[in-house]
């Protein structure tokens, strides 16, 4: 069970305003079993959070000054904490549209969930120990701007501070005779994980008609406990265009490239028990691509391609994603 509930209100203090949001989200859940036992397994989270900040603008100057506090009560534990977070941010104008700094410190008691872990990794097994992940901060500055009226760009660096990091890993193989106990689904694991990343992207838009964008991201773990910061990437990269040919025609495609990610592999099936090992799950590049035909302005006909590379690459261990796809059909608007 989920529920969140949000508000936001304008407090004038001594003639100006202070922007404050409120929150409240609730989580419980729980499970018939854990994995290894047939314990129950109970969860359930409840946080109130409120984040009061104050906008001053000086000429090219917005400065955002403002800070986060959460309570949080543990359902099960009955422990309860009270957090504190940055968050400030700032842009200046150094040259108009064409050069704008920009920064910020933030942070957040972040509300994981079994849904949110299943949207991600459909895999996982429902025997997980679910915790909020406290951010303390995400510190980061970056440049961006305009390099002509239809051309803009960004880049960044970043450094991240997560404690009980939920990580992705592979569940060892074990003979419960649960349907997901042969090394065919995923645990969390929580670890103290600091990242660095920077990022650069370029995005190009010409006359409405045509969109390019290319983005490029590259990463830095260290995490306290874990070997590896399982199933994170090293570098992402991506590309996608749009393009209406004309009234009629359009088309499009998208690419992205994913590094080299870490996972975890061992064995105890009560007889024979290996020691864990790390497993390097080998970098892959996706490439799709669509084009269709507006007949009028209800029906279109379209045909799409993905997988061009024609590569069973693992984006989780033991699972290779379908080779290359075809797919053709129609769509029809209603006007109602």
């Amino acid at each position: 069970n989920r529920f969140i509930a949000k508000a936001k209100v304008d407090v004038p203090i001594n003639g100006e305003e202070i922007s404050t949001d409120l929150k409240i989200d609730y989580l419980g859940g729980m499970f018939d079993r854990n994995y290894f036992t047939n314990d129950e397994l109970n969860y359930g989270n409840f946080q109130i959070g409120i984040s009061p900040t104050y906008e001053m603008k000086q000429d090219d100057l917005t400065l955002n000054l403002g800070v986060t506090a959460v309570y949080s009560n543990d359902r099960e534990s009955g422990d309860s904490n009270f957090y504190i977070y940055p968050n400030i941010t700032a842009t200046y104008r150094l040259v108009n549209d064409v050069l704008i700094a920009y920064g910020g410190i933030e942070g957040g008691l972040i509300q994981n969930s079994y849904y949110d872990f299943a949207s991600e990794n459909p895999f996982v097994s429902p025997t997980l120990f679910i915790v909020p992940t406290d951010q303390q901060y995400n510190a980061y500055v970056g440049l961006k701007g305009k390099l002509s009226s239809n051309m803009s760009y960004n880049v960044s660096g970043s450094y991240i501070a997560d404690r009980n990091k939920a990580l992705f890993r592979n569940n060892e193989i074990t003979l419960s005779g649960e349907n997901y106990s042969y090394g065919n689904s995923f645990g969390i694991v929580y670890d103290n994980l600091d990242t660095f990343g920077v990022a650069g992207e370029i995005n190009v838009d010409v006359n409405r008609n045509f969109k390019l964008g290319i983005k490029a991201e590259y990463f830095s773990y260290s995490s306290d406990n874990e070997v590896e910061a399982w199933n994170l990437p090293d570098v992402k990269g991506s590309l996608f265009l749009d393009y209406q040919i004309d009234e009629h025609w359009f088309a499009g495609a998208n690419l992205f490239y994913i590094g080299e990610r870490k996972d975890q592999f061992f064995l105890n099936d009560g007889v024979t028990i290996t020691s864990p090992f790390t497993v390097v799950l080998d970098s892959f590049f996706d490439a799709n691509a669509h084009v269709g035909y507006h007949i009028n302005d209800q029906i279109s006909v379209f045909a799409k391609a993905n997988n061009i590379a024609n590569n069973a690459y693992q984006r989780w261990q033991n699972y290779p994603v379908q080779s290359i796809q075809f797919l053709a059909g129609a769509t029809y608007k209603f006007d109602f």
